[in-house]
Order: C-alpha cells, then sequence, then structure tokens
C-alpha cells in the first residue's frame, strides 16, 4: 500500500481489479476518538459513514469529489473500534495549497492566481448550491487537476466528515465555510467575488469576517488546548508581509492586503521614523520652498534632453518600439531593470539598452526590487553588481528601488529602504560617472521622501532626487490637492532636494502618466482585478485628455524650472501608453502620441522665456527656437475666448493641424508661431 498521508487518520492507496481493469482505491482509517464522541456518532453517524453520505451526494449533483464506494464501522461494548472509508483514488492531483505556494515562490504571477481563484471560487459555489457545508474547507482540502495551458479543471473536495447535508444553505453557512482558507485579504475578496459572481454583499463579508476571527482565535490557541498533541507538519505559509505579486498588465506590484492587514504588518516605530525626520527638517524645507515658488517661471530653461521616454525591454517587440521612439528625436529614455525577473531577461534587456545607447539616446535605468530582494540582501546586491557590469559605460543615471512608500512594492520601512541602498558604497566608487537616484518614492506622500532620505546609508549620496510624481487622481496637472497643483507639489520635491545632504539639488520625474478608458485590467488604477459586473475606475482618461495632460504636464514641471527631467511611463501599454498594442488590427498611436510628436518636433529643442499670462485657468508660456517665437497656450477645464495678449501669425492645434484666425483656448494645448511683441487680438 502506497501511504498517502500519516497523523490522526491514515489514508493509503490499494490496487484493486474490478471487471478486468485496475482500480486504484484510497482508504482512509480514522483514529480512535473519546467515549463521548463514540456516543455522538452512534446518534449522528461516524466519520465514515458522514464523508460516504455526502460524497454520495455530491457526485448526484455532479459536484467534485471521490466517487465513494464503500465505509465500514467496527463497534465493540459500545466503542468504535475500527472506521474506514473507502473511495476511488485519482491521479494527477495537486491541492490549492501548493499551487498558491508555488505562485508565491516560483512565479509570482498576479494573473494565474486570480484564475486560480475563480475557479476554487466557482466549484465552492457549486458544493453549496448542492446542500453541503463543508466545515474543514482548508486549502488543504480543495483539489484539481492541471490543464495543458496551465489552468486548472475538474475541482474537488476531500476530508467531508464534518460537514452538514442541508437542503440549501444559510448566508451564515456559505460565510462560514471561508473560514480556514489561508489567503491574504485581496486574494480573499477576489474569490468570494467569483463565488457570487458580483460585489459580496456587506452583510455576507461581515459575516466572513466574524467566522475567520473565530478560527484565527482557535488556531492560535491550539497548543493550550492540546498540550500533549503532536504539532502537524507541513511547509508554513509566508507572512502576508513578504507574499509579493507581479501583475504583467498594468506593469506593477499587485495589491495583496486590506488596509487593516497592511497596518498590521508594518514594523513598530515606522510612524516614529517618519514624524522625527519631518520635525528636523520641516522650517528648512518650508522656508526653501517658499524660495522657490517666487522663482517658479522666471528663469530661461532649455527643454533639449529633459523630456524623457519610457520603454518596456521584454513583454513587447522592441524593435516596434524603437521605430516609435526614432520618430520622436534622440530623447533621453528609461529602462527597468527586475529583480524577480529572471538572468536571461537581464541579459535581454542590456542588450537593448546598447542598442539605444549606440542610437544617440541617453539611457536611465529604473532597478525594481521585490520582497524577495529585502529578505535576501546578497541577493540583491549580485543583481546590482549584475546590471551594472551589464549596462557598464551604456548608461548615465541608474534609479535604485521603486515606489518604497508602497507596501505592495516590497519595503515595509526606510530602515528596510535603507538595506536595499547600501550597496551603493561599493557601486559609487566602482562606477563613478554614473549618477545613481532615490528615494524613489510615489505620489505626494512626501513626508516619507524626507523619512527615505534620512534613511540613506552614511557615505552614500545619491545623485539627485528622483520620484514618481503621479497626479492622475485630480484630474487635470494644474487641479489643486488642498494647496498643492503640480507646480506647488514640485517646488516643494526641489525645496526637500536643495535641503537634505544625502541627495544632489536636481530633481527627476521618473515616472508619471494617465490611464486610459476601456483598457480595462491594464489600467493600473483597474488592476488588480476588474470582473464584468465591476465599473471601471472613474480616473480612466479619454486619449485626447491623456495626450493634453501629459504635454502639460512636461511644460508645468520643466518650464517652471523646479524639476530637471520627466520621463513618461510608458510609450506602449493598452493601458497607459502613447501606444496601443493590443488594439484591433495591430497596434496603434493614440492622440497622444502624435501630440508629443508635433510638440517635440516645433519645441523639443527650444527655450523657454516666460509665462505670460495671469488669466485664471489660462496658460500662456513663450519659447524661442532660434530666431522664431512661439507661443503654448490652453485653457484648465473651460474654454476662454477672445482676444489674446500677442499678435501671431499662425494657429495650429495640439496634432499640428492649423486653426483659424479666432482661437480658443481649452484643454487641449494650441500652438501659435510667428508672435511678435506687440499686443494685438490675433492674426
Amino acid at each position: 500500500a502506497e501511504v498517502l498521508s500519516e497523523g490522526r487518520h491514515r489514508v493509503v492507496m490499494l490496487p484493486f481489479k474490478s471487471e478486468g481493469k485496475d482500480v486504484k482505491v484510497a482508504v482512509k482509517r480514522f483514529g480512535c476518538q473519546s467515549g463521548w464522541k463514540d456516543r455522538y456518532d452512534q446518534r449522528r453517524g461516524t466519520k465514515a459513514r458522514r464523508s460516504f453520505d455526502a460524497a454520495k451526494r455530491l457526485n448526484e449533483c455532479d459536484v467534485g469529489t471521490p466517487v465513494p464506494l464503500a465505509y465500514m464501522n467496527r463497534w465493540k461494548d459500545g466503542r468504535l473500534v475500527e472506521s474506514y472509508f473507502l473511495s476511488v483514488y485519482g491521479d494527477g492531483m495537486t491541492c490549492f495549497r501548493d499551487e498558491l505556494f508555488q505562485i508565491y515562490e516560483e512565479g509570482p504571477d498576479l494573473h494565474r492566481l486570480v484564475e486560480l481563484l475563480s475557479g476554487v471560487g466557482a466549484f465552492v459555489r457549486e458544493m453549496h448550491d448542492a446542500g453541503f457545508c463543508h466545515r474543514d474547507l482548508g486549502n488543504q482540502n480543495i483539489f484539481m487537476r492541471r490543464s495543458a495551458d496551465g489552468g486548472w479543471h475538474d475541482f474537488q473536495t476531500l476530508d467531508l466528515n464534518r460537514g452538514r447535508l442541508r437542503d440549501s444553505l444559510s448566508l451564515d453557512e456559505r460565510a462560514r465555510d471561508f473560514d480556514r482558507m489561508i489567503l491574504p485579504g485581496v486574494p480573499l475578496w477576489i474569490l468570494l467575488s467569483e463565488y457570487w459572481q458580483k460585489e459580496p454583499e456587506p452583510a455576507f463579508l461581515k459575516a466572513v469576517r466574524k467566522y475567520r476571527a473565530r478560527y484565527q482565535l482557535r488556531a492560535r490557541s491550539h497548543r493550550w488546548r492540546h498540550p500533549f498533541r503532536k504539532p502537524r507538519k507541513g511547509k508554513p505559509y509566508p507572512e502576508m508581509g513578504d507574499i509579493w505579486l507581479w501583475d504583467d498588465r498594468s506593469a506593477q506590484a499587485a495589491i495583496v492586503m486590506m488596509p487593516r492587514e497592511r497596518k498590521k504588518a508594518y514594523p513598530r516605530g515606522r510612524v516614529w521614523s517618519v514624524v522625527r525626520a519631518n520635525a528636523r527638517a520641516g522650517l528648512g524645507v518650508w522656508r526653501i520652498f517658499r524660495e522657490e515658488q517666487e522663482q517658479a517661471w522666471q528663469r530661461p530653461v532649455e527643454l533639449s534632453g529633459r523630456i524623457g521616454m519610457s520603454l518596456e525591454a521584454t513583454g513587447i517587440d522592441f524593435g516596434k518600439q524603437r521605430g516609435l521612439l526614432e520618430r520622436l528625436g534622440r530623447i533621453p529614455v528609461l529602462v527597468r531593470f527586475c529583480h524577480h525577473e529572471d538572468a536571461s531577461q537581464w541579459e535581454q534587456t542590456a542588450d537593448h539598452v546598447r542598442e539605444l545607447h549606440e542610437a544617440g539616446h541617453e539611457v536611465m535605468l529604473a532597478i525594481l526590487q521585490d520582497r524577495r530582494a529585502v529578505k535576501d540582501p546578497e541577493g540583491w546586491r549580485e543583481f546590482l553588481g549584475r546590471v551594472m557590469e551589464l549596462t557598464d559605460g551604456l548608461v548615465t543615471v541608474v534609479e535604485v528601488c521603486h515606489a518604497v512608500n508602497r507596501m505592495k512594492w516590497g519595503v515595509h520601512s526606510a530602515r528596510e529602504q535603507a538595506v536595499l541602498l547600501e550597496p551603493l558604497n561599493e557601486l559609487q566608487q566602482r562606477y563613478p560617472e554614473v549618477s545613481f537616484t532615490g528615494p524613489a518614492c510615489i505620489d505626494f506622500e512626501f513626508h516619507y521622501v524626507v523619512a527615505a532620505l534620512d534613511g540613506v546609508p552614511e557615505g552614500v549620496t545619491l545623485g539627485a532626487l528622483s520620484h514618481h510624481l503621479y497626479v492622475d487622481r485630480r484630474g487635470a496637472p494644474e487641479n489643486f490637492q488642498g494647496k498643492f497643483s503640480l507646480l506647488e507639489k514640485c517646488s516643494l520635491l526641489r525645496a526637500i532636494a536643495k535641503w537634505s545632504d544625502r541627495c544632489g539639488d536636481e530633481v527627476i520625474v521618473s515616472e508619471v502618466n494617465w490611464p486610459v478608458e476601456g483598457s480595462g485590467v491594464w489600467s493600473p488604477v483597474n488592476a488588480t482585478y476588474l470582473p464584468p459586473w465591476r465599473t471601471p475606475h472613474h480616473l480612466n482618461v479619454r486619449e485626447d485628455l491623456q495626450g493634453a495632460y501629459m504635454l502639460r504636464y512636461y511644460v508645468i514641471a520643466l518650464c517652471s524650472g523646479m524639476v530637471d527631467r520627466v520621463f513618461w511611463w510608458r510609450l506602449v501599454s493598452h493601458g497607459f501608453g502613447l501606444v496601443d498594442e493590443r488594439a484591433e488590427g495591430g497596434w496603434r498611436e493614440r492622440s497622444g502620441y502624435g501630440m508629443l510628436e508635433y510638440f517635440l518636433k516645433i519645441l523639443g529643442k527650444a527655450t523657454f522665456l516666460e509665462k505670460i499670462s495671469d488669466e485664471d485657468g489660462v496658460y500662456l508660456l513663450k519659447f524661442q527656437t532660434g530666431e522664431e517665437i512661439w507661443m503654448m497656450g490652453w485653457a484648465n477645464g473651460r474654454t476662454r475666448t477672445g482676444p489674446l495678449p500677442f499678435r501671431f501669425e499662425e494657429a495650429r492645434d495640439a496634432l499640428g493641424e492649423p486653426l483659424g484666425a479666432e482661437v480658443e483656448l481649452a484643454d487641449l494645448p494650441v500652438y501659435f508661431s510667428g508672435v511678435s511683441k506687440a499686443k494685438g487680438a490675433g492674426a
């Protein structure tokens, strides 16, 4: 006999012959139990009998479970001496627990996890609709087979002896069956959504939380309730904070934990370290901020080399991306290296970096960590060293770490980030021509930027302050968050850079975009999960507004003098790029690509001179290219009509198409050529 599992209950597989065919039979022997449980089983049926009855019901309802063959009980003097349950053994099965481990450890693919959760959720719903409440539905008791395409099918459940048969299950009974599944909050919510095929009702979610909390308390008290029982041996689940998943569609780490879970996972002292750092920095940063605000728009700015673009090195046809990039000119390019990828992908990325360098593009690298990088600092050090070896002489700027103020990216504190930055002590000496930047925080959470800079290891000085300054949650870049629009945010970022002795004064926005409506889970704000019954996020914008906001972001950040370089993330992406690689009929240029192409053609090497409009919400910026004066204008969220405070020879729209003499300013920028200093009312 082949032993399948040992413990209080023993399961073996025995080969039999039936009608000339080989049949494998799983035999489960239930262990001895206390006298009061024997008396209980005399009234209600033994575990073997209950397993048989449940399996029979599920098979009658076409719900997956091994086909029941028989059960046997032997009683003596009112005690249950032996008890067996026999069922057909299924080859080639794998359990939910093992599949989760493989996803967590070997390939942190979010969408494989969603596919698995979808299958499990649908299966549990079928089981409940058949009138069976399992009451022991842990990850180890859900089995399935892998499909040839890498998916799963033939879902089954085992260990049915604790279950209850009903004509129909109540909402409470359904909720109870999710108490033993070991899943972080977001995957659990996805599973429950797939179970209901709609948003779970608040009452159901409340019941699930109640039963899960009750079971967790019971599990923690197990060793006190059963002090002499041997603990079960098995591979431990990773801590919730150590589970890291990658969403290749939106090109970001996936959210795994609910807010309450994230708060519990943060290390103690994290908040106080942020408070202390900002208490020291507050007055100094605020003084510099006010000085910078007074200097905004007051200095000429040469745009050449400041407008950057990002490419995807491994997941999208790089040759096609190169072709699109060349039409934009020799602008700076940002390329990612990801720790979770394998060595072959790193080498492929390095080859593309060499192509860009040889084509005359200045290349900046963004090096992305995962949770494994924090848990294995030596492996992270080797990864950094390998990346720098592969790109030696090809890059000028390297951003180390990514969105470190977001737990989903694997860094839980400034102290953990300091561990990831420690290898720079050696790398800065080995590659003195490279500017290493950071701390690479994201969004308008500048209090964490201060704390992250405060935690930069001794001996390390970042060449510039690089940041992922998204403002898409406010809509247009000119819209305010409290008292801060994009301009004020950039000024404050510059003030932090000037105040800190851990970085240079230069400021780089290394990532920004607006997600596009209609792009489903490829949109960063729709990810991680967008079922058909869920409304897409309101932050997705029209394609023309994406292009308009991009250009306005570029010129506000750069021409104000507050930011030295801005990189758009990224050139090609169905969810947020200027080109849609998933469009029907092949790659399709969105209007934003044409807008940027025209902007770079006429103003890519221009010098910004001044901002001439004080009218609320109206922007008129003057540029010079050679001997020619250009004006760029728009109105935020409204239409501006009437005379303009300058004369011009020709007006063109954001795509370069000619306009008439009567020009309205609205969200999409308008360009005026042949501008003269004299004031007038048009051409």
